[in-house]
């Protein structure tokens, strides 16, 4: 006999889903792996001090002419010294863009398309948050695939390969340095669309976590609950296989043990490397499986009021979390292991809201607002219901069916 795998619950009439594309089943008690591609960065240089090799990295990959995509803080504060003296020694020509907004723009884009033509640009590097690095991505497609950047915004409907990109990330959260996703904000239309694309996978990703050490709390704190929602959704929707699981128990454990430490420390380095490592994990979980009903509804929060990424995420997670525990017990309750609750003598229902309250716990402790806080009335809840669950892509990989109905639900849970 042989079934897939599902979540726990009764079926689809209490709006639980099949797993209908996990790459394993269940078969007599063994487990039968279905054939899978998970596509992924070409490499991964990972360590103290690795940015100062970044120069050998780039002309390593036959690069000789690059972009260096970063934002206005980071370039006034010295961040990109050791990464430029490192082109300059490897005899690398660069120009830099400087100019990145929070929530990267098509006129950002726009702008480094222009400087890399300038340029005559082989490659691109982005320098920072995922801001930074989603820019940097959707500039080198813009180098070999042609205008409007609006028409790629889906799923796997990019023609040509990109040239190079590298990337360095200066937060722990969005995992972007080893996604395939681009988040752009069009600010001719003030909505995000997301570029999806195995073509977007960095070339090179040099994550060095000194590079963290100073980080401000409340930017650790956001870009930190912004890998565990990248994680605890990577880890129950639909979509997941064997290897993304892995990545998502990873990412799950370190944040559980090393979050809390960057935040009230911010000079643990090994807290940063901790952190470091649960966020690309996560970023590598996301390549298999991808986000879900949470990160829907904060997408709705972001472009009305444009909140961070990482703290709209956070204030819907746990309101989420809630609703989806039927659809998943035993991995919600794992979950809640990870993040250190004791689940010993508990149900599996028990069991899993305690992942919830797990998740509740980190935000409360690293003073992640709610919704409220955010500008958000309920007079939004109808609309932004519509429009979350208008989003086929994410609400399509939850693991228990959300309807307009529900996401007003969730959201005055989350008020």
């Amino acid at each position: 006999m042989v079934e897939e795998f599902a979540g726990e619950g009764k079926g689809p009439e209490d709006g639980v889903r099949r797993n209908r594309t996990r790459s394993f089943l269940f078969m007599n008690g063994g487990i039968f792996v279905k054939p899978y591609r998970y596509p992924q960065v070409k490499n991964i240089y990972f360590g103290d001090g690795v940015v100062k090799t970044l120069g050998t990295i780039v002309a390593t990959e036959g690069v000789n002419r690059v972009l260096v995509v970063t934002d206005k803080f980071l370039f006034e504060n010295g961040m990109l010294d050791n990464a430029l003296k490192s082109l300059d020694e490897a005899k690398i020509e660069y120009k830099v863009y400087s100019d990145v907004h929070p929530n990267p723009l098509k006129s950002n884009v726009l702008a480094c398309y222009e400087m890399m033509k300038e340029l005559k640009g082989e490659g691109v590097i982005g320098f920072g948050g995922g801001s930074s690095i989603d820019c940097a991505k959707s500039t080198a497609l813009l180098m070999t695939n042609p205008l409007p950047l609006e028409q790629y915004v889906g799923k796997d409907i990019v023609p040509n390969n990109t040239v190079p990109i590298f990337t360095v990330p200066t937060t722990a959260g969005t995992g972007s340095e080893v996604t395939s996703g681009s988040i752009i904000l069009f600010d001719d239309t003030g909505k995000k669309g997301g570029i999806l694309s195995k073509r977007l996978i960095a070339t090179c990703a040099v994550v060095d976590p000194e590079l963290l050490l100073t980080l401000p709390p409340g930017l650790t704190a956001a870009t930190g609950m912004d890998a565990l929602a990248h994680a605890i959704e990577a880890y129950t929707n639909i979509n997941g296989s064997l290897q993304s699981d892995m990545w998502c128990r990873q990412a799950i454990t370190l944040i559980g043990k090393h979050l809390r430490r960057a935040y009230f420390k911010g000079d643990d380095l090994d807290a940063r490397r901790g952190m470091s490592l649960a966020a690309t994990s996560a970023g590598m979980a996301l390549l298999g499986a991808g986000c879900a009903g949470s990160h829907a509804m904060a997408y709705s929060i972001e472009n009305k009021y444009h909140t961070m990424h990482g703290r709209a995420n956070a204030s819907m997670l746990p309101a989420v979390m809630r609703f989806n525990a039927p659809a998943a017990l035993e991995k919600y309750g794992e979950i809640a292991e990870m993040l250190g609750e004791n689940i010993c003598g508990l149900s599996k229902h028990e069991a899993a809201y305690k992942a919830s309250e797990a998740v509740q716990k980190f935000c409360d402790d690293l003073g992640m607002p709610g919704i409220r806080e955010y500008g958000v009335t309920e007079a939004d809840f109808e609309p932004f219901a519509q429009e979350c669950c208008a989003n086929a892509r994410l609400m399509g990989q939850n693991p228990r069916k959300i309807t307009p109905e529900d996401a007003v639900k969730i959201y005055k849970e989350a008020y």
